[in-house]
């Protein structure tokens, strides 16, 4: 007798539980981008381009993610890979992964609690969460929630008072790495944030006052208190008049002068590991080593610095071929997959930081998100390495993959640097 509605009807059912329900988006998202997609999704336009934007017309933004994918892997079969170890240890500090968060501020600009959740995730999964100084938590708030290493990023403001203030509260929260970007002299110019208006502290503006009333709940969040901004500069910078990020860090931060000389400072009044962040040839990062310090990120900011610069998977081998065995290098830049980790491991970064991966996950669920990002994160690393047959960090080198001969400046078009800017410096 043929089953009848009914009879179908329950089948279905019983398959459906036993396939298991899934319900949450954000659970069972399966990439950074679908994650990204629900960041759209929640977040007024303004909001969600501070995460997603960079400068100009996001040239080194788009080159970074498409240069990693011209990586190609070159797998070994047959090999043992019934344990596969991630961790690694760098400058003595012994790592569960080989990635950290990256520093992103202006969190609580997508809502929420900003960097809170973020933190609390980092250190549920044991991984170093980077502070930065643009954090909208002081980096002592942000300390009470860490259960997991912290690490901290400076920006060389123009106020020495300020630089050292920082570095001896980045002491006082024990902070392992001091992580002192370089590349923001001066402040990207963000068409994305000009056109949505993008002010610290946030205004709604006739532009987007539609959108504010159509993600309520992100209106609602950003007007609770303590207001946007700068917090870790609290006591140090007045003036609480919206204006606009360019011309706020302009105002206040920019340093003109920022030298070698003054990385030399730094490194007397810091006594654990620093990184230079923001090194993209390999002349700075010899400059990097003669200064005294211990690492250097290969990192263009993200591509929202200075636009139709390199990306910086395509600069990393001229790099790790200048320093990488007397430094420690970390990649930074378009990382959105376990499998981006291990390409840039594999042509010699020593570490990954990754930004806007755990930033979408921010902007689509604060804290569970990022949980979910290095869930991801996770299963894709060792899915790559089991699949390659690297069975240790250690093991992954160039051998695993092929990218680009011209990666090494060859039959590239490159005058030498005039004499006066190759004098090293000696500190």
């Amino acid at each position: 007798m043929a089953d009848s509605p009914l009879s179908g009807a329950l089948e279905f059912a019983r398959m459906l539980a036993a396939g298991g329900f899934r319900l949450d988006p954000v659970e069972s998202a399966p990439s950074i981008e679908d994650l990204r997609l629900l960041a759209r999704k929640r977040l007024p336009t303004m909001a969600f381009d501070i995460v997603d934007g960079a400068s100009n017309h996001e040239i080194t933004l788009d080159a970074n993610a498409r240069d990693l994918r011209e990586v190609r892997f070159r797998p070994r079969w047959l090999t043992d890979i019934s344990r596969i170890d991630v961790s690694t240890t760098v400058d003595g500090l012994a790592l569960d992964r080989p990635y950290v968060l990256g520093p992103l501020g202006l969190q609580r600009m997508i809502g929420g609690e900003g960097e809170l959740g973020a933190v609390r995730a980092a250190g549920r999964a044991h991984i170093p969460f980077t502070i930065s100084t643009a954090s909208n938590w002081t980096m002592e708030e942000l300390a009470e929630h860490a259960t997991g290493p912290l690490w901290y990023q400076l920006y060389m403001y123009k106020s020495e008072k300020i630089v050292a203030n920082l570095i001896e509260r980045a002491r006082g929260i024990d902070a392992e790495v001091l992580v002192v970007t370089v590349d923001v002299p001066l402040n990207g110019k963000r068409y994305r944030d000009h056109r949505n208006g993008m002010s610290i502290p946030p205004r709604i503006t006739p532009r987007n006052a539609v959108q504010a009333v159509r993600h309520l709940g992100w209106t609602r969040a950003i007007m609770r208190p303590p207001a946007i901004g700068f917090r870790n500069l609290k006591d140090e910078i007045q003036g609480n008049n919206a204006v606009s990020h360019q011309e706020f860090v302009k105002k206040y931060l920019s340093n003109l002068t920022l030298t070698w000389e003054d990385i030399a400072e730094v490194r007397r009044q810091w006594d654990g590991p620093i990184y230079i962040k923001g090194i993209l040839t390999p002349e700075d990062a010899v400059r990097a080593r003669k200064a005294g310090v211990q690492g250097i990120y290969v990192s263009n900011h993200g591509g929202r610095q200075l636009d139709s610069s390199p990306s910086t998977i395509s600069v990393l081998p001229s790099i790790v071929d200048a320093v990488g065995e007397d430094m420690t290098v970390v990649f930074d830049g378009g990382v959105r997959t376990g499998d981006d980790i291990a390409k840039a491991l594999a042509v010699g970064a020593d570490l990954v930081s990754i930004g806007r991966a755990w930033g979408y996950g921010n902007a689509a669920a604060g804290e569970k998100g990022v949980r979910r990002v290095l869930e991801i994160l996770d299963e894709e690393l060792e899915l790559a390495m089991g699949q390659l047959g690297a069975t240790g960090i250690p093991a992954l080198d160039r051998s695993f993959v092929d990218y680009p001969e011209a990666w090494h400046g060859a039959g590239l078009h490159r005058e030498p640097e005039p004499a006066a800017v190759t004098e090293e410096f000696t500190p």
